[in-house]
């Protein structure tokens, strides 16, 4: 059972690692983003691996660097963490938060080979749930990153323009999710005796897929947020995106939902303005048409003005 989940999650996070990446700015930002899912995805395939029979000290070593991949969790997501609302001048984490996690990777891998970080040991040939000394410690460091990661996006809901603070809404969305749902089949399902470990990837799917649409589709939080131009001939998904961004600001921020709008409608009276002085003179000076001619000419640019 649990095999087979493993080999199910392992196809749908590949998946979704090249279709991030495909779909994207393929800047460093979107690298991290989709080589986070990557990693998951071999984490899944370790943990379908692990079941195969192969010979004992293969299994031995399958088993004992399940949880190597996901060691990387941290860092990748302390780099979104910090260039999700700058997208393109992307920075480096202080040096100090860089180190820490380099030191925290390379130390639970080195024990992971050791067989002492992972969930599982094999006992009699057998892989049974036995988690070494240090798997508590390496979950407790993951997670501890993961919601510390959560309350910054939390503070930054509170704070900064609207453009962050969407933005932040969808990430610490995703964050909790993952970390909510990842928690409670890593940690505490375990203590109960009940193993589904792979089950927690099924939380990290859904931070996955909340997370990239914040992080590459940034039109959908400016330059199309701002934009009412309706294209009804086109349907779109991102369109039902943009309507929740707008009724999110309009919720939080009412006085930028306001200003936004205003901005909006002067701009459109103003160009209808030079369509109609344009009109004007054409109709007085032209040669070419009657009234009626020129009127439909117009009408169109008026429409073309509000609907793409």
């Amino acid at each position: 059972m649990e095999a087979t989940l493993a080999i199910f999650t392992f196809i749908l996070l590949s998946l979704s690692a090249l279709c991030f990446y495909r779909w994207s700015e393929r800047n460093l930002l979107s690298l991290a983003f989709s080589l986070l899912t990557f990693l998951l995805a071999i984490w899944c395939a370790l943990l379908a691996l692990s079941e195969i029979p192969f010979p004992k000290p293969v299994q031995t070593f399958l088993v004992n660097i399940i949880p190597v991949p996901i060691n990387c969790i941290p860092i990748l997501l302390t780099y979104i963490i910090f260039n999700y609302t700058r997208p393109y001048s992307l920075i480096w984490p202080p040096a100090l938060l860089i180190t820490f996690h380099a030191v925290a990777i390379l130390f639970f891998s080195w024990y992971a080979f050791k067989g002492v970080v992972g969930p599982y040991q094999m006992k009699e040939g057998l892989k049974v749930f036995h988690p070494g000394s240090l798997y508590y410690p390496a979950c407790a460091y993951i997670y501890i990153s993961i919601f510390a990661c959560a309350a910054v996006l939390a503070r930054n809901i509170f704070k900064g323009n609207y453009f962050v603070r969407l933005h932040s809404i969808y990430l610490f969305t995703g964050v909790m999710l993952g970390g909510i749902v990842s928690a409670v089949f890593v940690i505490v399902l375990p203590l109960c005796g009940i193993s589904l470990t792979s089950m927690a990837v099924l939380g990290i799917i859904a931070f996955l897929w909340f997370a990239w649409i914040p992080i590459t589709k940034y039109r959908l939080f400016n330059i199309e947020l701002t934009d009412f131009k309706c294209d009804f001939r086109s349907p779109r998904l991102s369109s039902a995106i943009v309507s929740v961004n707008r009724y999110l600001l309009n919720t939080m921020d009412p006085k930028a939902f306001k200003e936004i709008c205003d901005q909006f409608e002067v701009k459109r009276q103003d160009e209808i303005y030079a369509l109609q002085a344009e009109m004007l003179l054409e109709v007085s000076y032209g040669k070419e048409g009657g009234v009626s001619n020129h009127v439909r000419k117009y009408a169109k640019k008026v429409s073309n003005l509000f609907l793409s």
